[in-house]
């Protein structure tokens, strides 16, 4: 009998050793399946980033919290001014953890004088936030996600003499292993509309 228990007791204690060396060996594959999907996505959404953005001629407005940015793609519409089809309007929601893009697409049955009565001229700063709302309630605001996944991102810029240089989003991913920081850099025209120049 006492060798019974004890051959019990030994097989227990082996059996515990090979489930510690099994949950090892399973919480390290997971480790570098996480590490490995966390590259993966930070590079792949640097690429659509830096793609999706490139050609961008400046920053024209920046919320305080880094939330939310205006960007200018340049005079599309000749006349030096700045329309609202003109713009693209990035923002985080942290509710859903996305990094999203707002933009201006006109129906293709519309006529040019259509296109002009919403596409008016913006004097400042002051009329980017009237801008998007019009085009809101006209039905004409398409909204894409650029990145998901998300806790938290932070857009701004890097000013390089006195205007903006760069576009700079800090995203933060929510990986089962905790989070992890990846920081895409897309490079500005140097532009700026005559209503927003120094």
């Amino acid at each position: 009998m006492l060798e019974l228990v004890l051959s019990l007791a030994i097989t227990v204690l082996v059996a515990a050793g090979v489930a510690a060396m099994l949950g090892g060996i399973a919480t390290g594959i997971a480790l570098g399946s996480d590490t490995r999907t966390g590259l993966l996505a930070t590079a792949a959404t640097h690429g659509r980033l830096t793609e999706d953005l490139a050609g961008i001629a400046s920053v024209l407005q920046r919320s305080p919290d880094g939330r939310a940015t205006v960007l200018w793609n340049g005079d599309m519409v000749p006349g030096g001014r700045v329309e609202p089809s003109e713009l693209r309007w990035l923002e985080f929601d942290p509710v859903r953890g996305e990094l999203l893009r707002f933009e201006i697409r006109f129906p293709e049955d519309w006529t040019p004088l259509e296109r002009a009565e919403h596409d008016r001229p913006i004097a400042g700063g002051d009329g980017l936030e009237e801008a998007l709302k019009h085009a809101e309630d006209a039905g004409i605001l398409h909204r894409d996600v650029l990145v998901d996944g998300l806790i938290d991102a932070i857009i701004g810029s890097a000013t390089v003499g006195p205007q903006p240089r760069e576009l700079r989003m800090d995203l933060t991913f929510d990986l089962a292993t905790g989070p992890l920081e990846a920081t895409t850099i897309v490079t500005c025209h140097d532009l700026q509309p005559g209503a927003w120049r120094p």
